[in-house]
C-alpha cells in the first residue's frame, strides 16, 4: 500500500519552457538516459476516482481517497487540484495469459500509454534540510518532480507532476515542500532567461489525475 498526495498537470502541445528548464538541469527526452515504458490503463465508465494499469509486470489498483482543494502556486501564477491517492501494487503471473493479450495483441478498453520520464526526488531531512536524489530512490520523507512525455493512440502529450509521500503521514506538508522548493527556482529561471511564467502552459483547467485525462481525450 503507497499512499500519496498529487498534483498534476496536462499539456496538448509540448512546453518547450519547462523543458529547456529540465534541458538545464541535464535532463534530456533522449532515449537513452531517459529510457520509455509502456503502460496499460483500464479505461473505466466515470472513473476518475480510480486507475487501474499493468505496468512492468504488476498490476496497479490506485484510489482516490480525498481532495483537499486548490492550492494557488504565486510564483507560477496558477493553480492545481489537490488529491491524495492510494495504490496498491501486485505481481502478475508470467503465464497470465489475459495480461500478455493486453499488452502483446491489445483489448477494448484498455489503452496503451508511453511513457518517458525526466525528474528527480527531494529528499527532506530531519534538520530541515534537502536534497536531489534519482526517481526510484526510496527516501522516508520526500516529494517527487517529473516532466512525462507521454504518447496515447499517436498523440503526443506531456505531464509535469509532484507526488509527495511520507513515513510520517505528512503528505500534504511535503507536497507544499516540493513546491515551495521547485517552483521558486523555475520562476528564477524564467527571470534569468527572460520568459514568462505564462509561457510555462501551467493552467488551472489543465490540473488533473491520470484516470482523469484519460476520460477526457
Amino acid at each position: 500500500m503507497y499512499p500519496s498526495c498529487e498534483v498534476r498537470w496536462f499539456f496538448s502541445t509540448a512546453p518547450e519552457q519547462l523543458a529547456a528548464w529540465f534541458a538545464s538541469k541535464n535532463m534530456f527526452f533522449d532515449g537513452l538516459s531517459t529510457p520509455k515504458r509502456v503502460d496499460h490503463y483500464l479505461l473505466v465508465a466515470n472513473g476518475k476516482n480510480i486507475g487501474i494499469k499493468l505496468r512492468e509486470g504488476n498490476i496497479e489498483a490506485k484510489q482516490l481517497i480525498k481532495v483537499p482543494g486548490e492550492w494557488h502556486f504565486p510564483e507560477l501564477n496558477t493553480s492545481g487540484q489537490i488529491e491524495h491517492w492510494i495504490k496498491w501494487s501486485f505481481q502478475l503471473d508470467e503465464a497470465d495469459v489475459l495480461s500478455r493479450q493486453i499488452i502483446h495483441e491489445g483489448q477494448d478498453k484498455w489503452i496503451a500509454v508511453e511513457k518517458e520520464r525526466l525528474g528527480y526526488i527531494y529528499h527532506f531531512q530531519e534538520n530541515g534540510a534537502n536534497s536531489q536524489v534519482p526517481m526510484g530512490e526510496w527516501v522516508a520523507e520526500g516529494c517527487q518532480v517529473e516532466l512525462t512525455r507521454i504518447e496515447i493512440r499517436g498523440k503526443t502529450y506531456q505531464t509535469f507532476g509532484l507526488e509527495a509521500f511520507s513515513d510520517s503521514g505528512q503528505m500534504e506538508r511535503n507536497l507544499k515542500r516540493g513546491a515551495e522548493t521547485v517552483f521558486p527556482l523555475l520562476g528564477q529561471w524564467c527571470a534569468k532567461t527572460e520568459n514568462s511564467p505564462d509561457g510555462l502552459g501551467f493552467s488551472k483547467a489543465c490540473s488533473m489525475s491520470y484516470p482523469a485525462f484519460l476520460l477526457s481525450i
